[in-house]
Order: C-alpha cells, then structure tokens, then sequence
C-alpha cells in the first residue's frame, strides 16, 4: 500500500469513528467540556493584609468582573478558598450586592450589564493567631436567562478562581498622625465606605488610593460639632496640629486652597484632579512608600520639599480645604506621591486606646457603643472611637 493510500485510509477511519460517536476525543480529554463562562474574572489590585484593633486580620483586595455575554448576568455566591479549595468566607445575597459595585461611582450592583464590568470588594477576616495565606482562590457561580439566544454557548456557571497572591509583609508601623481622645476614623478599612470602595482607572491599570486611607473627624461630647455645624469653628478638630508619622523627607506641599464652608455640595475651587488632596504634605518615609496628609488648613502649613521631618514633627493644621464635606483629616500610606491614582498600603498604629464605636445617628450627633480597649500595634478600624497617645 502506498503511502497516500495509507493516509487516506486513516482519513476514512476517522471520519467513520465521527459518524458512530459523535466525538473523537485524545486520551483522557473531554472535548464535550468546552470551558466557555459569561464572566472574566481577574485580580484588580494588589492583596495585602492589616492587623485590626479588634485582634483579627484583615486581607483586602478586589476582583475585576467582567460580563463577557449578550445579557444581564447575576452571580449567585463568591467563595473564597485556600489552596486545598476550603471555604474561608462566601459572599452571597444582600452582602453580596453590597459589595460588588460600578468602579467609579461605587453603587451597589444586584445585576451586572452586558458588556460591563464591575468590581467586586473581598474583606477576609481571619482570627489573630492564623497564618496569612499565601494564596487564595475562588468559587464563584453566577446564572443568567435561559432564553437569550446565545445562553447555548456557555459551558460553565460556575468558576473556579482566580488564584490570587496575597502580599506577606508586614504592614508598616508608624505613630498617629493626631493626639488627644475622640478621634474616629469615618472612612477607612475594612468594610464598604468611600474610601475602602475608591477605585480610579490610570491607562492600564485601576489604581485603589483608598483602601486603608483614614478620614479622622473628632468627636466631643458624642457631637462631630456644635451650633448648626455649619462653620469650621463649629468643629473641635479644626485647627488642631497634624505631626509627621515617621521619620522622612518631605517632597511635596500645598498651601493656597481656601477651606470650605461644611457642605455636601462639591466646592467650585476643585477645577482639577490636584485640587481634590486639598493643601497638603507629601513625606517620603522610604522610595515607594510615602505618607500623605490632605485637606489642612490654608496657610497653615509648616514644612517645605526638602526639609527633613522627624516623628511628630508638626507638618501643619486640620483643616477643610480641598475635596471635602466638613472638617477633617486624610491621611494614608502611598505607593506612589499622588493621591488619586497611587495604591494605598497598610499600616498600624503604635499605641491607641479604643474608647468606642460610632453609631448611626443624626447629623452632627453619634450614637456611641462604649468600649475600652488598649490596642499595640493595630488599624484603627472604621467607625472606631480612639483616643491616640
């Protein structure tokens, strides 16, 4: 038999397994599971973990949902796994919807839209004591109508990962930016707020400036403010000095906006992205790793690029300039001098005391869950009241 003869046999050999099977297959491959899925999903940011003042750890990031398919598409539960595929936390129902959101705009999203991508926040809490994991992974399910016309070609409802690395250092160690009692961090980690939800897009990344990022209002006497809350002197904190955190070198300052009167109206003085940090300091405490204080008091700050700062050198005032609703201060660890569009980092506080935590209440007023708690080395989380030594 000649060559082509035999080629052409085996041709039809082939052709005539496909008429009686239906499938021809290789060893051990099941070309009837096609992998198809409605949804890419992938790691937006960095995952990094941070000791809280409740004695847990915290490992916060988020993934990116893209809906890839021709219709709306729900997702049912998102599990997130160690390496062996064991459950450390689901999110599902109400919690769920809270925290998967529109990008920029941080709304609640129930149903993601064709073609759209939203993002979905992990907060994983584990005990104290419990080694962080190195690696993380997913199991996450999500249906969509059986009568769109194409439902027909999705092989898969569910998802197992995306396999994320979680950062193993620690985070960095710094004194508080602020002394006295009555502080309470209103945005912050680790739970849905503005700050834990901020994600801005740079070219080709989301960048997520925020996350740890505390605003620090004071309270006095269980009231944010006095009067009708509607000057800055009505505020206990404004004015009140804001010291470096560390040791470092001050590379950036800002001190001509004017403050604004409280109000949840965007002030007209924001007409650019530098405009939103307000007057500022930028100190570098190491390369990559830089120290941010926003909104202060104008004119009130103290230091200039290139002065070198020691801990609890005074840098400047509280103040309420800049991106802002009422007197406050923000302050975060950077990896990069821009407050926008830099990835926030953890850190921890030396020494606090939680005196408590902060309640719904009326404007200008707080309910307020007395505690007392000494705390080494912690996060101040959100709506924690703490009083910085």
């Amino acid at each position: 038999m000649s060559v082509r003869s035999a080629k052409r046999l085996s041709e039809l050999i082939v052709l005539s397994a496909v008429a009686l099977f239906g499938v021809v297959s290789a060893a051990n491959i099941d070309l009837r599971n096609v992998p198809s899925t409605a949804l890419m999903i992938k790691q937006l940011n960095s995952a990094y973990f941070v000791n809280g003042d409740d004695g847990n750890v915290h490992v916060e990031y988020d993934l990116l949902v893209t809906n890839a398919f021709t219709g709306p598409v729900t997702l049912k539960f998102v599990d997130v796994t160690d390496e062996n595929g064991k459950t450390l936390m689901r999110l599902d129902g109400d919690r769920l919807v809270q925290t998967t959101q529109t990008l920029l705009g941080q709304k609640p999203v129930k149903s993601i839209p064709a073609s759209s991508a939203v993002a979905v926040e992990i907060d994983l809490t584990l005990p104290g004591k419990t080694p962080v994991p190195a690696v993380l992974s997913h199991r996450i399910a999500y249906d969509f109508s059986a009568t769109d016309h194409l439902a027909t070609v999705i092989g898969k409802k569910q998802i197992e990962g995306p396999i994320v690395s979680v950062n193993q250092a620690q985070p960095t160690l710094i004194a508080s930016p602020l002394a006295g009692t009555g502080w309470v961090a209103s945005n912050g980690c680790c739970s849905p707020n503005v700050h834990r939800n901020a994600r801005l897009a740079a070219t080709d990344r989301i960048a997520t400036p925020e996350t740890f990022a505390i605003d620090w209002m004071r309270l006095d006497e269980g009231k944010e403010c006095k009067n009708d809350c509607t000057r800055n002197d009505d505020y206990s904190c404004f004015g009140v000095p804001v010291r470096s955190v560390s040791d470092g070198e001050v590379i950036g300052v800002r001190n001509d906006m004017p403050d604004e009167r409280p109000s949840m109206i965007q002030s007209a003085n924001i007409k650019t992205p530098f405009d939103y940090g307000g007057n500022f300091v930028y100190v570098r405490i190491r390369p990559d790793l830089y120290a941010f204080y926003g909104h202060l008091q104008t004119g009130s700050v103290t230091v200039k690029p290139g002065d070198k700062v020691k801990t609890g050198t005074v840098l400047g005032k509280l103040g309420n300039s800049g991106n802002t609703s009422a007197p406050h201060l923000h302050f975060g660890l950077l990896d990069r001098p821009d407050v926008l569009v830099s990835n926030s980092l953890p850190f921890v506080i030396d020494k606090l005391t939680i005196t408590g935590r902060l309640k719904a209440g009326e404007p200008g007023h707080a309910s307020i869950e007395p505690k007392t708690v000494d705390v080494k080395d912690g996060y101040p989380l959100v709506l924690e009241i703490v009083t910085y030594h």
